[in-house]
C-alpha cells in the first residue's frame, strides 16, 4: 500500500544528489529540507494528503495537512524516533514510518474474548445412582 501513495510523491521527488529514476536515501532528503525547507514542506504534504486519501493515515480534525507535515518533518529529524538503518533507505520509507506512527488509523473493533468452554459436569459416583 505504501508504494501507491509514493508513486504521487515520487514526481516531486527529485532531488540533485540523487540519480536519475531513483527516490533519494531518507539521510539526503532530510539534508534538503534545510536548504529548500518549502519544497521539502510541499513533498512532505503531497505525501500526508495521498496517505489520507488512501486511508493509510488518520488525521483527526483538528489536525490540518500542512500541521500533519511540519510533525512528520520534525518527528523525522529526531534520529531517536527510528533506527539508524531507515537514514539510508529510500525517504519514502522514511515518510511512512513517521506518519503511520503518528497519525495511525483505528483499527477495527478487538475481537470479543473467548468463550469459555463449557463446565464439566460433575462426575458422578457409581454407587450412588438409583440401581433399577
Amino acid at each position: 500500500m505504501k508504494k501507491i501513495v509514493l508513486a504521487c510523491v515520487a514526481s516531486f521527488a527529485v532531488i540533485s544528489t540523487a540519480q536519475a529514476g531513483e527516490l533519494p536515501k531518507l539521510s539526503e532528503f532530510l539534508s534538503s529540507c534545510y536548504r529548500d525547507n518549502e519544497s521539502c514542506m510541499t513533498k512532505i504534504r503531497s505525501y500526508v494528503e495521498a496517505a489520507k486519501a488512501q486511508k493509510i493515515i488518520c488525521l483527526t480534525d483538528d489536525v490540518s495537512v500542512r500541521d500533519a507535515a511540519r510533525s512528520t518533518l520534525r518527528w523525522l529529524r529526531e534520529e531517536g524516533n527510528y533506527p539508524a538503518s531507515l537514514a539510508e533507505l529510500p525517504f519514502d520509507d522514511g515518510l511512512y514510518e513517521a506518519t503511520s506512527k503518528l497519525y495511525p488509523c483505528a483499527t477495527e473493533e478487538p475481537p470479543p474474548p473467548p468463550v469459555p468452554p463449557p463446565a464439566e459436569p460433575p462426575a458422578t459416583d457409581p454407587a450412588a445412582t438409583p440401581a433399577q
